[in-house]
């Protein structure tokens, strides 16, 4: 997925996974398999879900324009930083002290307008994000039960943050052979689609 770096936000899938029957400590009780997935994939822009794919890109073209506005806002405040250290750089030359404080009033002001359309971004990233992505996740959640009874799975772990930084890693082996990401990512991309995710934003 393109990320916004004004709005570096991950997808979290981790939701995904709430309430699901195949995530109970005794289901493997039940004799079925054992699978591991990667929901990380699931953003892939060429291998992962089509649906979340599509609306991740259109989550980025609508907070585009709020992400240009504050580069332009930060690329000014960069400038008069610059316009500020040209008038103190010569000592032969007397500052201007009017027009400095001016200068420095005008890049505090800017920095605050910076500072706020930031906090409201991201503000704005989350509640759309949620309108376009949230049915979705509903749905992968619903398929992934489906999917586990079809092909007998009693539980299907989610490796994705599997030796992230301060976790404990306790499984020791993953057979390559029960990675079903792809052939998951492949079930749900041929179901029909119940839920646009392109709608406007209200």
């Amino acid at each position: 997925m393109k990320k916004i770096s004004l709005l570096a936000l991950s997808v979290i899938f981790a939701a995904i996974f709430a309430g699901s029957t195949f995530a109970q400590a005794g289901a493997a009780q039940t004799g079925g398999k054992i699978g591991w997935i990667v929901t990380g994939a699931f953003d892939d822009d060429k291998e992962g879900i089509t649906r979340i794919v599509n609306a991740n890109k259109v989550l980025d073209t609508e907070m585009k324009p709020r992400a240009t506005e504050i580069q332009n806002m930060q690329t000014r405040l960069q400038a008069i930083a610059d316009d500020i250290k040209k008038m103190q750089s010569n000592p032969a030359v007397p500052v201007n002290a009017t027009a400095l404080a001016a200068k420095q009033d005008e890049g505090e002001k800017l920095q605050r307008d910076i500072e706020y359309k930031q906090k409201d971004g991201q503000a704005a990233y989350q509640k759309r994000r949620e309108e376009l992505l949230g049915p979705i996740f509903d749905q992968v959640g619903k398929a992934l039960d489906e999917f586990a009874k079809q092909k007998g799975y009693s539980v299907i772990i989610d490796i994705s943050n599997l030796g992230a930084e301060n976790r404990p890693t306790p499984i020791l082996l993953l057979e390559p052979s029960v990675n079903i990401t792809k052939d998951f990512i492949t079930y749900f991309n041929s179901r029909p689609a119940t839920t646009a995710t392109t709608a406007a934003p209200k």
